[in-house]
């Protein structure tokens, strides 16, 4: 039986943290020239300057800063009697331009034990994901409807993952240890059509970061 007055659907969300990091390299080489140098009398030159070149690179190196990842559990509360939100704080480690991306395992915050439901009742409640990044000289900003997040979602989204060089938000300069990035979930009281029914409502979503090129 459906209670529609009841106020038990109490609700968390929980992110986790997956870097996908590529690791710099380095190559030094060196060049050199050479000339025959005579002794004074036996003829000239009798000295020459020898140029040295030295080139290196550096690859491309992007991850979360240790101790600072976009991580943790988030207790929503009864989503059908107030609004709720929460921010969830993290540092990059990326040497040059970076993409960080979202991925719902449910889409929304799923009462995942409603089992078979009549017309009019969901267990499914929507909320709202916001990605800001911060880095040395820019900022990127987005926010999307939970749905489109999922790993089939067909909906447009900039930060839908897993991220790689092309997909996720976009952050154009380097982020090293710079603080005010954030991922947020947050959604009003819940006020959609059918009602929801009691339960545990629950959503993992899993942050990944690339080198972006």
């Amino acid at each position: 039986m459906f209670c529609r007055g009841a106020k038990s659907k109490l609700a968390a969300v929980r992110l986790v943290a997956i870097a996908i990091a590529l690791v710099a390299s380095q190559a030094v080489r060196a060049q050199g020239l050479s000339q025959t140098v005579y002794a004074p009398g036996d003829g000239a030159p009798n000295s020459i300057t020898l140029p040295i070149l030295v080139t290196a690179s550096v690859g491309g190196r992007c991850g979360f800063a240790p101790g600072a990842l976009p991580q943790g559990t988030y207790d929503a509360g009864a989503i059908d009697s107030a609004a709720w939100g929460k921010q969830f704080p993290f540092s990059l480690e990326c040497t040059g331009p970076s993409r960080v991306a979202v991925v719902s395992s449910n889409g929304g915050l799923l009462n995942a034990s409603a089992g078979t439901l009549a017309p009019g009742y969901a267990a499914l409640a929507p909320y709202t994901v916001a990605v800001h990044l911060v880095g040395g000289s820019s900022t990127a900003d987005d926010n999307c409807a939970v749905s489109t997040l999922t790993a089939s979602a067909s909906g447009p989204c900039s930060f839908r993952g897993p991220s790689s060089q092309t997909q996720g938000l976009y952050l154009s300069s380097p982020s090293y240890d710079v603080t005010g990035s954030y991922i947020q979930v947050s959604a009003p009281a819940y006020s959609g059509s059918s009602v929801l029914v009691n339960g545990n409502y629950t959503d993992t979503l899993t942050v990944t970061v690339s080198a972006s090129i």
